[in-house]
């Protein structure tokens, strides 16, 4: 993690007032040579941060793509110094910026430690930190970032499985040949139920914050984003119903695998049963031949 590689500092004599800056946060398997990693994230999933300077006026003033941050995964971020006394006009636009196209019923997570402060949504971001603090406070943003953004797929995904759940709720009992049919579907529903059993899983342990590399401000930092995005209550409410889920299709496919191995039994059965009649045919017929010959033989001079 090194975002200070990116701010630097002038010789304290002569240091300049610092000002806003932005950069977009994007997530990949590695860091692109030479450019520094912000964070390296293993939980909820295994990602490098990697934080690209891009130019304010293009982030307030609407140039860049909007689409992009949610499209290709990244995070646009606003940083406002501490000791700069940040404009009210440019204020106004940061809070109008960070609630773009945000759905009615979403608004941003603020967090606030000391001498920073964070507003966040899983697109975008603005810090008001002072620059010492900077590095650890993108470090906190990219991963509560991650962990939200988890969060809200493993809701949606729950959500959208409940119907199904409904729909092949008959096949906990008695199933009729016909329902066998939906073998590679429910094979598909409980490869998806154990997948979010695993993001369920990963994600809990990103709420804990488990790496001894990360800094203390970092640390409260996220924490204090997670409450605020009530984060930890909605992991949990959701273990019960993917438990239920993963329990639902075990059972399922269990009857389905049941009936299917009855159904073979009877086939196999019946054809048995088919051989067994037909080598008593041929034994029938090998002991009735010879004496309707001789029958023959002897009606017939």
């Amino acid at each position: 993690m090194n975002v200070h590689a990116i701010i630097k500092s002038a010789p304290v004599a002569d240091r300049p007032v610092p000002q806003a800056q932005a950069w977009r946060i994007s997530y990949l398997d590695a860091a692109p040579e030479p450019q520094a990693a912000l964070a390296v994230i293993h939980e909820p999933s295994n990602a490098v941060a990697v934080a690209t300077p891009v130019e304010l006026s293009d982030v307030l003033g609407n140039v860049l793509d909007l689409s992009a941050p949610i499209a290709d995964g990244s995070l646009l971020v606003v940083w406002v110094p501490a000791a700069s006394g940040a404009a009210s006009d440019l204020d106004s636009r940061l809070h109008a910026w960070i609630r773009r196209d945000l759905p009615a019923n979403q608004s941003p997570v603020h967090a606030s430690i000391k001498t920073v402060r964070v507003t966040c949504t899983d697109a975008r971001a603005v810090i008001y930190a002072a620059p010492e603090h900077l590095s650890d406070t993108m470090d906190a943003v990219a991963r509560f970032a991650l962990a939200m953004r988890t969060t809200a797929t493993l809701e949606a995904r729950m959500a959208a499985t409940w119907p199904h759940i409904k729909a092949h709720t008959p096949l906990t009992h008695a199933l009729t040949s016909r329902q066998q049919k939906l073998q590679p579907e429910v094979n598909a529903l409980t490869e998806q139920a154990t997948e979010m059993k695993a993001m369920h899983l990963r994600l809990q342990t990103a709420l804990e914050q488990l790496d001894p590399t990360l800094s203390g401000t970092s640390k409260r930092i996220y924490a204090d984003l997670a409450d605020a995005a009530a984060l930890h209550d909605r992991v949990e409410m959701l273990e019960d119903p993917i438990q239920f889920t993963l329990d639902h299709y075990e059972l399922a496919n269990w009857r389905l695998t049941e009936i299917g191995a009855a159904r073979r039994g009877h086939v196999l059965e019946v054809v048995i049963v088919i051989i067994l009649l037909a080598d008593f045919g041929f034994r029938a017929l090998d002991v009735l031949l010879p004496r309707v010959s001789l029958m023959f033989s002897t009606v017939i001079p």
